[in-house]
């Protein structure tokens, strides 16, 4: 009984400072109204699931792009060309789109099982796919410079 008790607390304080970490989110996914003609945009999105206490910085370049969090999504808009998207825990994960001006790119975040820590995943979709999955996410806020 009193292992069960122990046990009870343990993931009520782990998931009790998992959630304080994240951010006030926003609304539910909608996408962005106007992108500039020579801008492009990646939706980089996680839906709800596995490994939900896990978040990770996502990287653009090696730049800092957002934080994502489990059920979440943040629309980054930028200048065409190759893009490395990388993403790391314990492990890493990268995935490279050569956006072009004006078009809309989807960027699915996952995590599979680690040693100690989730492991990120970071795979192009298409839209189709991204669209059915992206509508329960909500919006992450501008990261802090």
């Amino acid at each position: 009984m009193k292992r069960t008790i122990s046990h009870a607390l343990l993931i009520a304080i782990l998931l009790d400072v998992a959630t304080a970490c994240a951010p006030t989110l926003g609304q539910l996914y909608k996408p962005v109204d106007v992108v500039p003609r020579d801008k492009a945009i990646v939706y980089i999105y996680r839906t709800s699931g596995m490994g939900a206490a896990v978040f990770y910085d996502v990287k653009a370049n090696g730049r800092v792009v957002t934080t994502l969090y489990s059920g979440t999504y943040y629309p980054y808009i930028t200048d065409p060309g190759e893009i490395e998207f990388s993403a790391k825990t314990e492990a890493s994960d990268s995935a490279t789109i050569d956006a072009k001006a004006g078009q809309a790119y989807y960027l699915k975040g996952t995590v599979g099982i680690g040693f100690i820590i989730g492991h990120p995943h970071l795979t192009v979709v298409s839209a189709e796919e991204a669209e059915k999955e992206i509508v329960e996410c909500k919006l992450l806020p501008e990261p802090k410079e």
